[in-house]
């Protein structure tokens, strides 16, 4: 799928959503304005601003969904600073946000996180809430300088409700440059003023993000701010880099060893060290940025047993190379995201790549299933910690499963028995059987897909099949299905098969995926009736 056709279609939402003016009665809030700030200054030392205007229409808004914001910060390098608080009611009457409203607590990831109880996570509940008021929030995060060393953002520009002005700016030194890209190629207003230079964009009804499920995983269809101070890709990994060269791993590798010491293959050993990392390493899901884009050693990680997912990956690249298996860090970014922009707040996901048996193998520290770069092809990259992108090849998921079923002639009632067919491993683990005829929002599926399911039915003495057995077949651009049933004695043959062409579907593409799907899941094809004689 062309980006360039998804970019398209992204604008031209935005065009009908500017057009034509949001309807808020079916809305839950909006936002009347939406201003957000970042600011690096001489000394490194940065600032993020925001504020917003917040208009309530619903219990639910006010109750659930709006009724108090989350403001997490570490105190390490970082400070809060509330502007302003305050909401103003429907009548007019200005309620000011009481001192007792403003509660100060451990961010829930930081669990069972020594390393991390630092940090703080505000919790500013709104008060004076009533059907049509507004809430007014403006505050700051300051961060010292020399420690995130790079202004680093990843910003996605669409919230959970329509936004009627949307303001985001970017303010850097003359002299540093900035590297920016926005997905729906939005441009900005560029001014130079006291020796800043001064990025601006400036939107207007921008529509709520979908709620639908199976939308893009990359979120493509949402607008999109990606902006850095750093020279190049190989400046933001360097950090990492660093970081992992200087820190301990001298226990983690001697216990890589013990580990090992008795596996008598490369496959046994990366299968040990993988299955103590992921399942003996608790996953502690702290926010890279929160901690700085610091991570600790992978002796530390080991000795506490827990870590974020970079620290775990760390440990487990550190001990795969102890063990004798040559492996190296990679990171995972959506491809709609410029390589030459590439940042530390756009990571995805970050894994191990090894090789096992002449195969590259992607390896997760969260999970012992392999990561499988290859389903989705084109949509994600994969760069190495040098900054070198590693070329994956496209590959659809394929299935091949063949299941020798008897029935129970127990279930037979008033002389039928309904069959249905059990689940496959490909398709029907996605949990799609409802799909709405009609989408406007792009349609992605886990990955291309080739399935044959066969069944051979053993059916017992005294019951007969006594359904259709002329073959179905769809074909259509997006993809085939085709089911076929054949009757030999007492044995009953159901081969279905499904090909899917793409992972990501447009909204004029996907009446003819859908049907693909809903052949594979309709009642003809996935139900046989028997009956007794």
């Amino acid at each position: 799928m062309k980006r360039n056709k998804l970019y398209s279609y992204l604008l031209l939402l935005l065009f009908l959503s500017t057009a034509y003016p949001l309807v808020t009665s079916a809305q839950e809030a909006e936002f009347v304005k939406l201003n957000k700030t970042f600011v690096l200054n001489e000394d490194g030392s940065q600032e993020f601003r925001c504020y917003k205007e917040l208009k309530l229409f619903t219990h639910t808004a006010m109750n659930s969904t709006y009724g108090e914001t989350f403001i997490v910060y570490n105190p390490d390098f970082q400070e809060l600073e509330i502007h302003s608080c305050y909401t103003r009611q429907k009548d007019g009457t200005i309620i000011k946000t009481p001192e007792n409203a403003f509660v100060e607590v451990l961010p829930r990831f930081a669990t069972d996180a020594p390393a991390y109880n630092q940090l703080k996570e505000m919790i500013v509940v709104h008060t004076g809430l009533d059907l049509g008021s507004t809430i007014y929030l403006d505050y700051s995060i300051h961060t010292k300088g020399n420690i995130l060393r790079a202004l680093d953002i990843d910003e996605f520009l669409q919230e959970t409700s329509p936004v009627l002005e949307y303001k985001i700016t970017i303010s850097v030194p003359e002299k540093q440059t900035l590297n920016y890209q926005t997905l729906g190629k939005l441009k900005p207003t560029e001014q130079i003023t006291q020796n800043r230079k001064i990025y601006s964009w400036q939107l207007k009804n921008i529509p709520a993000t979908s709620r639908r499920p199976f939308l893009p995983q990359n979120k493509e269809n949402v607008l999109r701010l990606t902006a850095n101070t750093y020279e190049n890709k190989n400046k933001a990994f360097l950090r990492i880099d660093q970081q992992i060269k200087e820190s301990s791993s001298m226990e983690s590798e001697t216990f890589a060893g013990f580990l090992t010491e008795s596996c008598s293959s490369e496959k046994e050993k990366l299968d040990v060290v993988l299955s103590h990392v992921v399942n003996n390493i608790s996953t502690t899901p702290i926010p890279f940025s929160s901690a700085g884009y610091r991570l600790r050693s992978a002796d530390e990680v080991l000795r506490s047993a827990y870590g974020t997912e970079i620290e775990k990956t760390n440990l487990l690249n550190k001990m795969l190379n102890a063990a004798g298996i040559p492996s190296e860090i990679v990171f995972f970014y959506p491809t709609a995201l410029s390589s030459g922009i590439t940042g530390l707040a756009g990571i995805k996901q970050v894994g191990v790549k090894t090789t096992l048996d002449g195969k590259a193998i992607y390896l997760s520290a969260l999970r012992t299933q392999p990561i499988q770069p290859e389903l989705r092809g084109s949509l994600d990259k994969v760069i190495a910690l040098s900054g070198d992108q590693i070329t994956v090849e496209q590959k659809p998921a394929i299935y091949d499963e063949r299941q020798e079923l008897t029935l129970d002639k127990t279930k037979i009632q008033n002389g039928y028995l309904i069959y249905d067919l059990p689940q496959s491993k490909g398709i029907d683990q996605w949990h799609m059987s409802a799909l709405n005829s009609r989408r406007e929002d792009w349609f992605e599926i886990p990955s291309m897909l080739k399935e044959t399911s066969t069944c051979l039915i053993t059916i017992p003495e005294g019951i007969s099949y006594s359904g259709n057995t002329e073959p179905v077949a769809l074909t259509n651009p997006q993809g085939k299905f085709s089911r076929t049933i054949r009757l030999n004695g007492n044995k009953l043959e159901i081969i279905r098969t499904l090909e899917l062409k793409q992972i990501q579907y447009s909204p004029d593409e996907y009446a003819e995926v859908r049907k693909l799907i809903m052949e594979w899941n309709g009642t003809k094809n996935k139900q046989l009736l028997f009956k007794t004689h």
